[in-house]
């Protein structure tokens, strides 16, 4: 039923693949989908492209992803396409790059600094993503990781790093961003509560004045970050 992904990013190639089987009736209404592995396999793409694909899909209204139960075909694709997909907004992972290599020399200067506001202000977005990992709610969670992120710059105590921390995450904070990545977050909600430990330690490293520890930390929050973009053929 499906084309073996060619070169294009292959997310992309998922949606377009499982929207013209949706379209066309191969997949119809109330039918279940395979499972994640077994697409995964059908696509010869690694899990996370699936997984990607099918909360953008469950956003635009055509699959209900039903926890513990599988995905199931909601609705026929309209005649026009509407769904944006995470490449006609932004691409994430050329973006995740450009924070990963900002973060990691601001989070260095920010434990040398440790302005206090900053400081408080990285605290309590902590709090906060700790609370929104409690209730699973992907909402809250966005909210919370972009106050951390630009409280991190805030800590550095310098204006114009954090005015292009606020720029950076700009793309992140936009309607059609957000609605992706919480969609992301719906099918794999055990990232909201990986996320906490991750941004915990960089908050920690700064407050003890720990340069180093700091951006160790930023390494394994960005590493933890890109894993779902990369889309290694290994993973599981």
């Amino acid at each position: 039923m499906y084309q073996p992904a060619p070169t294009i990013r292959k997310v992309d190639h998922v949606l377009h693949e499982l929207r013209r089987a949706i379209g066309q009736g191969h997949l119809k209404a109330g039918e279940r989908l395979p499972a994640e592995r077994e697409l995964a396999a059908q696509f010869g793409v690694g899990r996370s492209s699936v997984r990607e694909a099918l909360s953008v899909l469950q956003m635009a209204g055509l699959l209900d992803v039903r926890h513990g139960q599988g995905t199931y075909v909601l609705a026929a694709a309209p005649a026009q396409p509407s769904i944006a997909t995470p490449d006609d907004q932004l691409d994430f992972l050329p973006l995740t790059e450009a924070r990963y290599a900002f973060e990691l020399g601001i989070s260095r200067l920010a434990a040398q600094r440790r302005d206090a506001a900053g400081l408080r202000e990285l605290t309590m977005a902590v709090s906060s993503l700790q609370a929104a990992a409690t209730s699973l709610d992907a909402a809250a969670f966005e909210a919370a990781n972009l106050a951390f992120h630009l409280a991190l710059a805030a800590t550095t105590g310098n204006r114009a790093l954090s005015e292009m921390a606020a720029q950076l995450h700009a793309p992140l904070a936009s309607q059609a961003a957000r609605r992706v990545r919480r969609a992301f977050y719906q099918v794999t909600p055990q990232r909201i509560v990986q996320a906490v430990p991750l941004h915990a330690a960089i908050a920690e490293a700064v407050a003890a004045t720990q340069p180093e520890a700091a951006m160790r930390a930023v390494m394994a929050h960005y590493a933890n970050v890109a894993a779902p973009l990369l889309d290694e053929r290994g993973e599981e």
